[in-house]
């Protein structure tokens, strides 16, 4: 049988072996690097290292001082040894449970060791300092984030009112949302005395004036102001320099206003009702051009509520109004030469208004 075989073997073609030559191959670093990377397995990735599960809070409010006994329920996933951070170093701690638990201070806050993926609950005895200022107690400590943060106050005292900064309210539990600055304020209530009266301000329900403009930029403007007030007081109105002073009557009565530096003062008496204010003055704006331009021109303004205004204003015969600019508005009723002006609810302001005018067309166009 052996002899068969060697002679099968024998008379078989022989066999050619390929010799594959030896050499060098040059690849980028960009490439090779490439082929590295593909090489190795991805590393597994947690994507949250721990998280804080909830936070229950319990203040005992003292005076100036408080105790504070705050428990966490915390939890870490991954192998490794991590610091999660609790409560900030606003609060000083006393003792914590268990016992066998590490706290690190790092950072500003509080922070629980935990080593390895596992649930873990801590709770920190704590005193507490508060600021006061303006009758006022405020305690602040940044607090970590958690699925569900609880608060509850004790021992606030009486007179006292205790107010959760960003918190909701069930019963005696406050819920704050997400941690965060953990802000406690405790003031005194504030006391409403019965029957107290308070004086209300002097309002202008209405304004009216009638102005009457020359050409050479001369207006008299005839006024009328309806004044509620509940005591005598002196109204003061912004006039304006070059302001004179033709007529002022007070429920009909002639009084002496004081105008100085263009503050027009006019004392009005104990009420009877509303007030009736009549003033007719007059001043001076540019000169009116003889064809075509603009003129700016206001009404006085006074720092109390005026509920409307209502302003008719006259050019000349041959100048005719095309467009009106400022803060007041439009309204219709006004002749070929004159204006009817507007304005709603103003303090402090003066109605004004820049009107853009131009002589009428002389000639008829074909």
């Amino acid at each position: 049988m052996k002899f068969v075989i060697l002679l099968a073997l024998a008379a078989s073609p022989l066999v050619r072996a390929e010799v594959i030559p030896t050499g060098n191959v040059a690849l980028p670093y960009g490439d090779f690097r490439k082929l590295v990377e593909a090489g190795r397995a991805p590393a597994a990735k947690v994507p949250v290292e721990s998280a804080i599960l909830s936070v229950r809070v319990v203040v005992d409010l003292g005076s100036a001082a408080a105790s504070a006994t705050v428990a966490f329920d915390v939890e870490s996933f991954g192998d490794d040894a991590r610091l999660v951070p609790l409560i900030g170093t606003g609060v000083i701690v006393r003792r914590y449970e268990p016992e066998d638990a590490t706290l690190v201070v790092k950072d500003g806050f509080y922070q629980l060791l935990v080593r390895g993926a596992k649930r873990q609950r801590v709770t920190l005895h704590a005193g507490w300092e508060g600021v006061e200022k303006d009758s006022a107690i405020s305690y602040r400590c940044p607090l970590a984030p958690s699925a569900i943060t609880e608060l509850k106050l004790r021992g606030v005292r009486d007179g006292a009112v205790a107010e959760v900064a960003g918190a909701g309210r069930d019963g005696d539990t406050y819920h704050l949302a997400g941690g965060g600055d953990l802000h406690i304020v405790v003031r005194d209530k504030t006391e409403v005395r019965a029957g107290e009266v308070v004086q209300l301000p002097p309002v202008v329900t209405a304004s009216s004036s009638d102005m009457r403009l020359v050409r050479d930029g001369t207006f008299l403007n005839n006024s009328e102001w309806a004044v509620r007030h509940s005591a005598a007081f002196v109204l003061k109105l912004q006039a304006g320099e070059g302001t004179q002073i033709v007529a002022c009557l007070v429920n009909g009565k002639p009084v002496d206003p004081v105008l100085a530096g263009g503050v027009l003062e006019v004392p009005l008496p104990e009420p009877e009702g509303v007030t009736k204010l009549a003033l007719s003055y007059t001043g001076k704006v540019s000169p009116l051009a003889p064809v075509r331009g603009d003129l700016a021109i206001s009404l006085p303004a006074t720092d109390l509520l005026v509920e409307s205004v209502t302003w008719k204003l006259r050019l000349p015969a041959d100048c005719v109004p095309v467009a009106v600019e400022g803060n007041t508005e439009f309204a219709p009723g006004g002749s070929q030469n004159q204006l009817v002006l507007q304005k709603e609810l103003c303090r402090g302001e003066a109605p004004s208004a820049r009107i853009f005018y131009q002589k009428p067309e002389t000639t008829t166009k074909p």
